[in-house]
C-alpha cells in the first residue's frame, strides 16, 4: 500500500459510460452472460425502471455496439435520473429518443468488451468510483484536472468559448515541482484547452498519442501522462474512440488495448500505474446511488458526487482480479471511496511530497480525497500480466468517416471552437 515504487502515472479518461453499463455484467450469473463475481457490486438482472406509463423495463444485454442516441447528462437530467432510487433513467431518456428508450438500461457483457474483460480479470477495478459531480463533460474534466469546476454545472456553450471563457483554476500540472515531468497526449485536441491559461498557448508538453506510444517503447514516459481520446474531429486521422454515444464502442476497446499494451511492453512498466476511467456516466443507468455519500467541497452546492463510472487500476503492483469499494478488503468503507480528484491526490502524494511530509494542498475536494495507494497491494511487482486482445476489423461509421457536421454533438461543437482558436494563434495540429 505504497506509491514508493511508482515513477510513472498514466491517466486515460474516456467519455460517457456508467459502471453498470460497461462492467455490471461481472456480477451477473453465467446464464445472463456474467462472471458470477460476488466481490463486485454490479447487476443482478432484476433491476428495472418504469416508463411514463408505469410499465417496468428490465436491464438486459445491449444488442448493438452503438447507442441509438446521446443520452442527456446535464445537471437537471442527472437529478431526475437519480430520483426514486435511481429510477428515472428510462423516463429521462424517453424525452431524448422516441424509439427504444429502454436501451438506456442495457449493458455489455465480456464478449462485447473483451479488453475490459481481460483487464478486470488481470487487475483491480473500483466499484465505488464516482464521477466528481452530477453533470456533463467539461465540469467533470475540470475536476479531474483541477479539483474544481469553478462552481460551474454546465458545459461552456460555443458562444461562451468564442468569447474566450473557460476554467480559471490552476491544473495539477501547475502544482507539480519543476523537476516532475508531465505530458498531455491528445488525438485531436487536449482537454487542457478548456482552461483559459492553455486555450491558445503553444505548450511544449502537449503532444499526440503517437508520441506516447514512442515514449513508452523507449522507456521515456514522463512522471505524469494524461491521455485524451479521439473525440471525432477532423484534425486526427483515426475514428472516434472516446466511447461518447453514438460512437461505436469497439473503437474505444481498441484504444484501451493499445495504451495498455504499450505500457505493458515498456521498460517503464515495473514502476507504472495506469488509470483508465470515464469523465461521467453519459446518462446510462447505474443502480448505486451516489447520494449516500457527501464529499468535501469548497462550494456546498457541489458537495455531491455524480454517477458511478468504470475505473481500472492497472499496474504490476495491483492485485489480479480484485475489486475495491463495496468490498473494503479490511479497510473502512470511506477509505475505498473514490472520484476523479483521487487521481490528483495520488499525483500530489507521489510527486509533490515524496518524502512523506504533508501533501500539498490544492482544493478542498482534492485535499479530502482518498489517494490510490491502498489499491497497490502487491509486495513485489507481478510478472504474470499479459497483453490485452483487440477487436479486429471494426468498421468506421459513414458519418464518422466524413465527420458530418449535422451529426455533431455539443462536445464536438465546443472542441471545434477550441481547435479554431488555437490554430488561429499559430498552434500547429500536432500540438493541439
Amino acid at each position: 500500500m505504497s506509491l514508493d515504487h511508482i515513477d510513472h502515472i498514466v491517466v486515460l479518461m474516456l467519455e460517457n459510460r456508467s459502471f453498470d453499463h460497461m462492467l455490471g455484467y461481472l456480477s451477473l450469473p453465467p446464464a445472463l452472460g456474467g462472471k458470477g463475481r460476488t466481490d463486485v457490486d454490479g447487476l443482478t438482472g432484476n433491476e428495472t425502471n418504469l416508463d411514463e406509463n408505469g410499465v417496468p423495463f428490465p436491464v438486459k444485454r445491449m444488442a448493438t455496439p452503438k447507442m441509438n442516441g446521446d443520452p442527456c447528462h446535464e445537471w437537471d437530467c442527472v437529478e431526475e435520473q437519480l430520483n426514486n432510487n435511481n429510477g428515472g433513467f428510462l423516463t429521462n431518456y424517453g424525452r431524448t429518443v422516441v424509439n427504444n428508450p429502454e436501451f438506456i438500461l442495457h449493458y455489455f457483457i465480456g464478449a462485447d468488451v473483451p479488453v475490459y474483460d481481460h483487464l478486470a480479470r488481470d487487475f483491480t477495478i473500483c466499484d465505488r468510483w464516482f464521477c466528481s459531480l452530477p453533470g456533463p463533460t467539461q465540469p467533470n474534466r475540470a475536476y479531474a484536472l483541477a479539483g474544481t469546476s469553478d462552481s460551474r454545472k454546465h458545459n461552456f456553450s460555443t458562444q461562451e468559448l468564442l468569447q474566450l471563457k473557460g476554467f480559471n483554476a490552476p491544473t495539477i500540472f501547475e502544482k507539480l515541482p519543476a523537476n516532475v515531468s508531465w505530458q498531455c497526449y491528445s488525438h485531436d485536441i487536449s482537454g487542457m484547452r478548456f482552461f483559459k491559461k492553455f486555450r491558445t498557448a503553444q505548450i511544449p508538453q502537449i503532444n499526440k498519442i503517437d508520441k506516447f506510444i514512442t515514449d513508452a517503447a523507449a522507456g521515456a514516459l514522463p512522471n505524469v501522462s494524461w491521455i485524451d481520446p479521439d473525440f471525432g474531429l477532423a484534425v486526427y486521422k483515426g475514428p472516434p474512440n472516446d466511447d461518447h454515444p453514438p460512437h461505436d464502442m469497439r473503437h474505444c476497446q481498441n484504444l484501451v488495448s493499445k495504451v495498455y499494451n504499450a505500457v505493458l511492453a515498456s521498460p517503464n512498466w515495473s514502476k507504472t500505474l495506469l488509470i483508465v476511467t470515464y469523465d461521467e456516466h453519459g446518462g446510462f443507468y447505474d443502480h448505486v446511488s451516489p447520494r449516500q455519500f457527501t464529499p468535501a467541497d469548497g462550494d456546498p452546492e457541489f458537495a455531491k458526487y455524480g454517477v458511478r463510472v468504470p475505473a481500472f487500476i492497472i499496474s504490476p503492483w495491483a492485485a489480479r482480479q480484485a475489486s475495491f469499494g463495496s468490498d473494503a478488503h479490511g479497510l473502512q468503507p470511506n477509505e475505498v471511496l473514490f472520484d476523479h480528484t483521487s487521481i490528483l491526490r495520488t499525483i500530489l502524494r507521489r510527486f509533490a511530497d515524496p518524502a512523506g511530509g504533508p501533501i500539498s494542498g490544492m482544493t478542498p475536494r482534492v485535499d479530502a480525497a482518498n489517494d490510490l495507494s491502498v489499491l497497490l497491494t502487491e509486495a513485489q511487482p507481478r510478472t504474470d500480466c499479459t497483453p490485452a486482445p483487440s477487436i479486429p476489423g471494426v468498421p468506421i461509421d459513414f458519418m464518422d468517416h466524413f465527420r458530418m457536421t449535422e451529426q455533431q454533438s455539443e462536445l464536438k461543437e465546443s472542441l471545434d471552437v477550441l481547435v479554431l482558436q488555437a490554430t488561429a494563434n499559430g498552434v500547429p495540429p500536432d500540438k493541439l
